[in-house]
């Protein structure tokens, strides 16, 4: 897995176990990727109807392994396992939450970061699995096991819950706000939006 960071993500360039040793705060970390097309649509992926909050969309992410070589290495897995796509750059981190978990004692950190992928010549919207709306220039392919459809949504889109006829109703508020702050971020430019948390 070949990515490159700017240094000041060096603090997520460490095993999962140093990353918390060095965050007491929480117990167990969760990674999530922002991935903008051109930076005016973002991916989103829609979870299968079989699974926690079915049928609800989001972004790529889950659980960082304990195997995962850094919380960073974490992200690209996640988006490659999710998506298909090759993460090649992690541009910064765009939101870090905690929540208490279920288990009793565990606190889980949630960091998400904004990611560049790859672009093979030819990709298109087509997405194995699914379909996409709007325009642009990547190609998805879903496990199945874990989402069922996805698309590239403008920030219109976003804001009306609605893309290429299609309900968009997120598992979660806070990303559907947080999306919504990348999108806008992203017209005066990555710099700003990457600055937002460090």
């Amino acid at each position: 897995m070949s990515f490159t960071f700017p240094p000041f993500l060096l603090p997520y360039n460490t095993s999962p176990a140093t990353y918390l040793t060095s965050n007491p705060g929480a117990t167990k970390l969760v990674v999530g990727a922002v991935i903008t097309n051109h930076h005016d649509r973002v991916l989103l992926i829609q979870r299968a109807a079989h699974d926690g909050f079915p049928l609800k969309w989001e972004c790529p992410g889950g659980c960082v392994d304990d195997a995962d070589e850094s919380v960073l290495h974490a992200v690209c897995r996640e988006v490659l396992e999710e998506t298909g796509l090759v993460v090649t750059r992690v541009l910064g981190v765009v939101d870090q939450t905690e929540f208490e978990g279920k288990e009793e004692g565990w606190r889980w950190r949630k960091i998400t970061f904004l990611v560049e992928v790859e672009v093979q010549s030819g990709d298109n919207l087509e997405v194995e699995g699914g379909s996409g709306c709007g325009e642009g220039v990547l190609g998805v392919r879903l496990d199945p096991a874990e989402h069922c459809d996805a698309v590239w949504a403008s920030e219109e889109e976003v804001m009306a819950g609605s893309c290429g006829g299609r309900e968009i109703e997120f598992a979660y508020e806070e990303q559907r706000k947080l999306v919504l702050k990348v999108l806008r971020g992203c017209r005066s430019g990555v710099e700003t939006v990457v600055g937002w948390v460090v």
